[in-house]
């Protein structure tokens, strides 16, 4: 039997009105035209673009005051219903098998384990070689990350290079902010590398929000957590700043280039690093996985249980409130930011 859409239906409908075997019968012609209007009742209203993008707009500063009521290190946002419409949230089960790729990719996108983390993750189990004696090799990543605490070394050599390119920037600023006279390319520059960035501030948030949806994290009742999460996000928000600064007082366009890239370069150092080490142990990010991380639930016991038996940790938690409430608020605020400098950059360079 084949099938009629409704523009289809109400086209044969208008015919039939319209032809002999209606003629005469004005009950049923008017029955009919009753038919045809109620079916153009009930047809739910199409949203236009203009309704849709207004509809979601004030779902971001919902997101925002989720995230700015909501723990750094747990965030319990995902565990709430954003919006009617939305599913409700799933309960994942943490006993659920995953494969080895899954679990370091986990473990690699997780902001609360860095190389503080790392570092921890050696003097706690890591010494013990376990991952060395079941692949039956050497490798001197892991044991001279230990020895030498390798991850620890990367987080300082970071900050050394960042902190001798801006020194090196701010001797070179003239203190002119905004005489209009740089050569045309320059302006172009500046305009272009705010766009870019522009386009690129929007994945530090979805970074925020996606991350603290895994369904197993670090644990987050140490100072290694927190310093991890902070060098995450604010690292990644200094370098892209930095780069709108550098191009900004730069006139040289090799300088812009060379100086863009290494800020780049600096940001992925901690995240390289920990791609080459489980590169060659896998098995230690399963490890990481099965024996470290918990669920979001497990992490709200033991942050709470560590608060009543740790003051130190506590007052230390509560100090960083601030802070993190000023990291969310520049994550957020950044995209306004660049979206500023694509044309005030070349008016003022």
């Amino acid at each position: 039997m084949l099938k009629m859409n409704s523009t289809d239906f109400i086209t044969e409908l208008k015919r039939g009105c319209n032809s002999n075997h209606l003629n005469g019968h004005p009950e049923r012609i008017i029955v009919e035209r009753n038919r045809m209007k109620h079916r153009k009742a009930i047809r739910p209203k199409r949203k236009t673009y203009c309704e849709h993008v207004c509809e979601a707009i004030p779902l971001v500063f919902k997101n925002l005051k989720l995230k700015m009521s909501d723990h750094l290190l747990l965030g319990g946002e995902h565990v709430q219903k954003i919006s009617p419409g939305y599913h409700s949230p799933i309960k994942q089960n943490v006993e659920d098998e995953i494969t080895s790729e899954e679990k370091k990719e986990i473990v690699k996108a997780t902001p609360s384990f860095g190389m503080f983390s790392l570092f921890k993750y050696h003097v706690k189990r890591g010494y013990l070689n376990k991952e060395l004696k079941k692949t039956n090799k050497i490798f001197c990543s892991h044991i001279f990350s230990l020895l030498f605490a390798l991850p620890v070394l990367i987080f300082i050599g970071q900050w050394l290079l960042y902190i001798a390119l801006i020194i090196n920037e701010h001797n070179k600023f003239d203190g002119e902010l905004c005489n209009g006279n740089g050569a045309i390319e320059n302006k172009i520059m500046i305009s272009g590398i705010s766009i870019v960035y522009f386009a690129r501030s929007f994945f530090i948030w979805d970074n925020i929000t996606n991350s603290i949806s895994l369904k197993k994290m670090n644990r987050v009742n140490s100072i290694s957590s927190i310093l991890d999460t902070f060098q995450e996000f604010s690292f990644c928000l200094l370098v892209y700043g930095a780069n709108i600064w550098v191009v900004f007082v730069e006139d040289d366009m090799q300088n812009m280039i060379l100086n863009s890239l290494a800020m780049e370069f600096l940001m992925m150092l901690d995240n390289e690093f920990e791609d080459l080490y489980f590169q060659y142990l896998p098995g230690a990010a399963d490890d990481i996985y099965d024996n470290i991380f918990v669920s979001y639930d497990e992490n709200i016991e033991l942050l709470e249980n560590r608060h009543k038996k740790d003051s130190c940790f506590k007052c230390c938690s509560c100090l960083l409130f601030i802070p993190y409430k000023l990291l969310v608020i520049s994550v957020f605020l950044f995209p306004v930011f660049c979206f500023f400098m694509i044309f005030a950059g070349p008016i003022c360079k």
